[in-house]
Parts: structure tokens; C-alpha cells; sequence
């Protein structure tokens, strides 16, 4: 945010209101004193509480595209809950992703470590408070591996249980956040799960802690009952909010909690990690006072059947949505398929989708031929070809490979279906790019035939790019991409350009600048900003150089 006149008197500052960050003050004493008549704009929310839904947010007012909604630091700050076996971890101060088991170690506690100057090592809510801790346990590395000996999934837990002691208010907002403890219960597997996290953290840490309290006399964690662990490991699973970039972590907000999920939602969030991992959420869509403010906890870029599925094993609810209610899925025909029924020992050619995608084991039922089917038989199918996609996904596969998985997927996948989407936006970007950088004209028409498509389904699946921002950036940038190739081309062979098609390269990347307006704060975001700003003067600069400016 730039500059701006404090709102008592005058004096330009980069100080903002600590809950909307959209007016300025350049001191706390001039933000109290502003209060009682700012507050009427602040919070353009209220909290509404129902049986179905618990406690949720409702607009105050009538809120436009990018108006900011609510703006916070989190609770609690960490690793993942989930244990890690191999691969990556994560540096204990900033969860930044490390690779080198080699890697620099907290001198106090010898945890691993991005490096001894991290920030997070000395905050008190990060590793400040756990350091203490930790360096309780004996050093003894030798009898057990290094994942063995490092937990990290059981550091959050320590932080979350730290609040009982730097801020009660921080406490008591976290434990009133809902924990659905009537579904993890002790004959589940994530009762089981935490059991053993517990059993880690009473062997290594939680009893050498009763020793030093009982020397020192003092208390430094008031609560480690298992029952109040699995309280807050329940409360992470179902409200915490996930980064998977760069670093990988969990983020519990107070406010963000509450927002109720949509599969279409109707906010963007942006969390700033320079900012102590401030979380802001702005409207994505229009929202109308008294509507609800909703986000999403699920992968929009995955099936109907796949969302609800992970929203009802790791949220404890079902969607009803109305991308969830529409078996076309706002008419992408994101998760059809081929009819896999027979017409003479042959498809049919039809699309198949669910009756009733929101009921329980719906059926399938063929357009054309009527063929019915049951769900579980057409998701077992489904998962068999998306353990394919993932295999192949998660190397660093050619353009052959991807058209042959491509290939065989359209078989029985209709066109637009959400395994397709991921291939086809992989290929999109390798076209061109692979081998020599050449690319024939009939590849090029194809690339951009390609492009289209993807993007009227992003448009569709997430209007107001709300979570596929980098995902339609990408698209925007290798339709330029292919336009401006077009573009000269044309101009090389014919000596003429066509003044439609070069207005239209402009365009896209006026629209990619404002789809990846709120991303820049992010690694990937801001790369990808500053090679949509480079094409962007590539484009002026050859128009300048070819005289062209006529044209625009």
C-alpha cells in the first residue's frame, strides 16, 4: 500500500488501521482517536451463527470487486500436522522448504534451520517459545533417523499450546473455533493418529518440561491434557489454512476461520509473508449486503465428486453448492465423461453425468444411449486414470509423453474434464518452448485453440479468480505468447499487421496485469508478473522499431 494522509491530521505515513489497512494514521493515538468514526466502514461484515453452518460471515454492505473484507495475522504459525518419512522439511523458523538434511541448525536447540539469521528463530510465536522446549530432549541423533528424531509434526501443537500462557484473549478465540470432536473419535484413524503424536510429545518434551518446571518452579505450559492436544489438533484440521509454495505451512486465523466455504467462493486471499503471514481477503465478486462471505477449502480445480469427497474426510461436511448441485458443473463438463456403455461392442459417443451429483451413490446416466451407471463404479474408474496423471504430472515430462496420456485420457474423459485441464495446461506452455523454441504454424493455431478453451473454463470454474489467478496468468501470458508470434510473422511474410489482432495482444496483457494484480507479494506471482511486464515492452518495443504505433 503507498503513502497516505493520516486521517486526524493530515501528516503523510505509511501507517494503516490495524483491522482494514485501508486508511491511514500515523500513530495508534490518532487510530483511537479515529475510531468511533471509523468504525462504521471498517468491518463490512457481521458474524451470523446458524445449526447447520456454526458461526459464518454476512456482508454489511454492498461490497464491490477488490474491496478489502478483513485483514489479520494469525493465531498460530507452523509445520504442517502431518508427519513427514522422506523428502523435504521445513526450517522450524519460517517453514521455508530445505532439502539438505546438512543444513544450518538452531544453535539452542539444533533444529533444522534456512539459516541462523532467520526471523522466526527469536518471535516468541514462531520458535522462540518451542526452543525452550526442545533443547530439553537429549541430542541423541544416532539411534534414530533424522525424521524420526525431528517431529515436526507436533511443533504447531506446541505453539497452539504456548498461547495459554502469552495471551489468554489469543487462547480463548482459538479454542472456540469449532474442532468436530463427534467425528474423530477413538475408533478412527485420526484419533489414532494424534495418539501417537501425544506418545511423541509426552516422551521427548512434555516430561523433561514437568522436570524443569518443578526445578525452577515455575510454569511454563499451564495445559498438555491429551484431551486438550486433540482438541487442538482437531481445531487445526478443520480451520487452519495451508501454504504450499516455497513453504509449506499451517496458518490459523480468528476472523478467516469463520468464512464458509463455496466451491464457486466469492473472495480472494492473499497472505503476505513479509507481514508476519497477514492474511487479506478482498471480494472477488460482487457480494450484497446481507449475503454471505464465503471462500473454499477444497481444490476448485478438481471434480465434483473429488471436492465433496475431501471436504466430507477432512472438513465433516457436505457441499451443496451450486456448482455441486449442477451436473455439468457450471457448463464446463469439468468432471464428464465418454459414455462407457456399448452400442454394438462400441461407445456410443454420448457424455455421461450424474443425476444428482449432491446424493449419495447417484447414478450416472448416458445423454444419448441412457445407459446408467453407478457413482462408485465411475470414480473407482476415474481414480485409476488420475493415479496416471499424478505419476506422469510429477515428473518433468516432454511434450510426447503429455500428448500421449492426453490421447488416452479423451478416450474416455470428456474434452473439458478436469484430469484434461491439467495435461492440456502443461502442454501449453512446453508448446513452443521445447527443443529449439520453433513452433509450426498448424502447432501454433492449436497452442492458442487450446489456450482458449482453458480459459473459458477457468472463467467459469472461478470468476472472480478467486484461488486460479497464477493458473489463468499462465494461460493469458502463453496466449500472448502465441498471439504476438502470429503477429509477426505476418508481418515478416506480408509486411502488414493486422490492427484487430495487435489491439488484442495489448489487451491480454492489460487483463493478465490485473489477474495477477494481488498475487505479486507471492514468489511465483511476482515472477510471473515481471515476464508479462518484459512482453509487454518486447510488444511496444517492436511496434516502436516497425513504426507501428498507428495500429494501437
Amino acid at each position: 500500500m503507498a503513502d497516505g494522509p493520516c486521517e486526524i491530521c493530515q501528516q503523510v505515513t505509511q501507517g494503516t488501521c490495524s483491522t482494514c489497512r485501508q486508511v491511514y494514521y500515523c500513530s495508534k493515538e490518532h487510530e483511537h482517536e479515529h475510531k468511533e468514526i471509523h468504525q462504521v466502514s471498517c468491518n463490512p461484515f457481521e458474524i451470523g451463527t446458524s445449526k447447520e453452518l456454526g458461526r459464518y460471515l454476512l456482508a454489511t454492505r454492498n461490497l464491490k470487486p477488490s474491496d478489502v473484507i478483513l485483514s489479520e495475522t494469525p493465531l498460530v504459525f507452523g509445520p504442517k500436522p502431518q508427519q513427514i518419512k522422506e523428502g523435504p522439511f521445513p526450517c522450524v523458523g519460517c517453514c521455508r522448504i530445505l532439502t539438505d538434511q546438512t543444513c544450518e541448525r538452531c544453535p539452542l536447540c539444533l533444529w533444522p534451520v534456512c539459516k541462523l539469521d532467520c526471523p522466526g528463530l527469536k518471535q516468541p510465536n514462531i520458535h522462540g517459545f518451542e526452543c525452550t522446549i526442545l533443547r530439553l530432549k537429549p541430542a541423541n541423533t544416532e539411534s534414530k533417523s533424522f525424521y524420526e528424531y525431528f517431529r515436526f509434526d507436533v511443533l504447531i501443537a506446541l505453539r497452539a499450546l504456548a498461547l495459554q500462557n502469552s495471551s489468554l484473549k489469543r487462547w480463548e478465540t482459538m479454542l472456540a473455533l469449532e474442532a468436530h470432536p463427534e467425528h474423530r473419535g477413538p475408533d478412527t484413524d485420526v484419533y489414532k493418529a494424534i495418539e501417537e503424536k501425544i506418545k511423541i510429545m509426552e516422551d521427548n518434551y512434555l516430561k523433561p518440561l514437568r522436570e524443569s518446571e518443578k526445578q525452577c518452579g515455575e510454569s511454563i505450559l499451564k495445559d498438555t491434557s491429551p484431551h486438550l492436544i486433540h482438541k487442538v489438533y482437531g481445531i487445526l484440521d478443520v480451520n487452519a489454512t495451508e501454504l504450499t509454495e516455497e513453504i509449506e505451512a499451517m496458518v490459523l486465523y480468528p476472523t478467516a476461520s469463520l468464512l464458509e466455504h463455496n466451491c464457486v467462493p466469492n473472495t480472494m486471499q492473499t497472505i503476505d509473508e513479509k507481514e508476519n503471514f497477514r492474511i487479506t481477503f478482498r471480494a472477488a465478486l460482487p457480494i450484497k449486503k446481507g449475503e454471505h462471505i464465503t471462500s473454499t477449502y477444497t481444490n476448485i480445480l478438481w471434480g465434483t465428486s473429488a471436492r465433496r469427497d475431501h471436504l466430507k474426510q477432512t472438513k465433516y461436511f457436505t457441499c451443496k453448492c451450486r456448482r455441486c448441485q449442477d451436473p455439468t458443473e457450471l457448463g464446463t463438463y469439468f468432471s464428464a465423461l465418454r459414455c462407457l456403455g456399448d452400442e454394438e461392442n462400441c461407445p456410443c459417443g454420448g457424455t455421461q453425468l450424474p443425476v444428482n451429483p449432491t446424493e449419495e451413490d447417484c447414478v450416472w446416466v448416458c445423454e444419448r444411449c441412457k445407459i446408467q451407471l453407478p457413482d462408485k463404479e465411475m470414480m473407482n474408474f476415474v481414480n485409476h486414470l488420475n493415479t496416471e496423471v499424478d505419476r506422469v504430472m510429477s515428473r518433468r515430462s516432454k511434450i510426447a509423453e503429455l500428448e500421449g496420456v492426453l490421447s488416452k485420457l479423451l478416450n474416455f474423459l470428456h474434452e473439458n474434464h478436469y484430469l484434461n485441464y491439467i495435461i492440456k495446461h502443461s502442454l501449453v506452455q512446453l508448446y513452443g518452448n521445447e527443443g529449439n523454441g520453433e513452433i509450426s504454424a498448424s502447432l501454433l493455431t492449436m497452442k492458442l485453440k487450446m489456450c482458449q478453451d482453458l480459459i473459458e473454463i477457468t472463467r467459469k470454474i472461478d470468476p472472480g479468480n478467486a484461488r486460479l489467478s497464477l493458473y489463468m496468468g499462465v494461460l493469458l501470458n502463453e496466449q500472448f505468447i502465441g498471439k504476438f508470434k502470429m503477429i509477426t510473422r505476418m508481418h515478416e511474410k506480408e509486411k502488414k499487421v493486422d490492427a484487430g489482432k495487435l489491439q488484442e495482444a495489448l489487451n491480454i496483457l492489460e487483463e493478465n496485469k490485473r489477474v495477477l494484480k494481488y498475487e505479486i507479494n507471492t514468489t511465483s506471482g511476482a515472477r510471473l508478473f515481471n515476464v508479462v511486464c518484459k512482453n509487454e515492452d518486447q510488444l511496444k518495443s517492436w511496434i516502436e522499431s516497425n513504426d507501428l504505433k498507428a495500429y494501437v
